[in-house]
């Protein structure tokens, strides 16, 4: 893990998504296209058509929500 010099904790939040091809960034909530066909999702970039991510739902992380 790496620490800033000054300490300051980062300034975004940990389910920010970026582009690898426009470097566009959001929330995965937030802006990008999800396409869902069965069992399969396909998250893919609103600003240049880039596809993210693409898994069938089994294979999908849980969110796991603090009680």
């Amino acid at each position: 893990m790496n620490a800033d010099a000054s300490g300051s904790p980062p300034s975004r939040g940990k389910s920010v998504l970026f582009c690898p091809e426009c470097r566009f960034e959001s929330a995965l909530s937030d802006g990008w296209l999800i396409v869902s066909d069965g069992d399969e999702r396909t998250v893919v970039c609103p600003k240049c058509g880039h596809v993210a991510d693409n898994r069938t739902e089994r294979s999908a992380p849980t969110p796991q929500h603090a009680d």
